[in-house]
């Protein structure tokens, strides 16, 4: 029997032109991603079973920064302010943004220019946002205390106590990233084909029945995406917190990524601060790739099945 026809052996991959090609193009990408991410991160995880600091000789210690951050009160308050703070933040995020998608898919005048002011948070750097924000938010000059004055309402020392400064940094943060999700929200809406909304229209459906059984659910891939990435940059923010309050008064806005700072580069604990990096990337893999198989699911389940 001639064999010259034979196929090849089952999972035996064949490398043919275009996959060297492939290889060829994503070879530098995958060398910058190995050199300023993989190899840190092994470092960093080495560190974090050492009790590291400048200065002083390294020892392996082993598990114990891990068993002794998960035991530590302020961890654990910092944990939970960190979720109280993503929930919050996300949440009004994706209420207003896509509230704002749904006002701005209607024809206004002027359209354009909302748009643009809409854009506008979302170019603007962190830091010149807070600081802005600072201004506006102070309790003897700024615009936003005048605003409440002038209306009949009390004034509020915005970063001078607990409550009103977790308030304060949850104001900035929507303000400064609502319009990401306000955008993905109105490209998706806008890439509904009209042919579903004018059939449920001829069949008799208002528009919260159209909203809730044709739009809501089309978009919902889009908005799992933008969800996803908004929680992942929410749990490690750093910039909106060190620049208005540095966690404070106290430690009463002080979340994760700021728990990670004080321990690394105030008290010089470097094992303590990669233990504590490893756990936030731990959490967040773990939380995107829940999320990630959740929307694909939610995407491709219906198709295939």
């Amino acid at each position: 029997m001639s064999h010259a026809h034979a196929k090849p052996a089952a999972g035996r991959y064949r490398f043919d032109a275009n996959t060297w090609l492939a290889a060829a193009l994503l070879g530098p990408v995958a060398i910058v991603l190995l050199a300023i991410i993989v190899v840190p991160s092994i470092d960093l995880l080495f560190m974090s079973f050492t009790d590291a600091s400048p200065g002083m000789d390294t020892e392996w210690v082993g598990w114990k920064n891990y068993v002794r951050i998960l035991s530590n009160p302020d961890f654990q308050a910092a944990l939970i302010r960190n979720v109280i703070f993503v929930v919050t933040v996300v949440g009004l995020e994706m209420l207003i943004g896509l509230g704002i998608a749904l006002l701005l898919e209607n024809p206004l005048p002027l359209r354009g220019l909302w748009m643009a002011l809409i854009v506008a948070p979302y170019a603007i750097s962190p830091i010149v946002a807070v600081v802005m924000w600072k201004y506006m938010l102070d309790p003897n000059f700024g615009v936003v205390n005048f605003m409440m004055g002038s209306a009949g309402f009390p004034t509020v020392a915005w970063f001078t106590s607990a409550g009103t400064s977790m308030a304060g940094i949850i104001i900035i943060a929507v303000w400064k990233e609502f319009s990401f999700v306000t955008i993905v929200s109105f490209a998706a809406l806008k890439a509904i084909p009209n042919d579903f909304v004018e059939a449920a229209r001829i069949d008799g459906a208002g528009y919260p029945q159209i909203l809730r059984h044709i739009k809501l659910p089309m978009i919902l891939p889009a908005l799992s995406i933008v969800m996803m990435f908004r929680i992942i940059y929410t749990l490690r923010e750093f910039a909106i917190v060190h620049t208005t309050t540095g966690g404070g008064p106290g430690t009463s806005t002080e979340i994760l990524a700021l728990y990670l700072y004080k321990q690394a580069f105030r008290y010089l604990n470097f094992g303590t601060g990669a233990a504590t990096g490893w756990l936030m990337l731990l959490a967040t893999l773990l939380l995107a790739g829940f999320l990630v198989r959740r929307t694909y699911r939610g995407m491709f389940t219906e198709r295939y099945r």
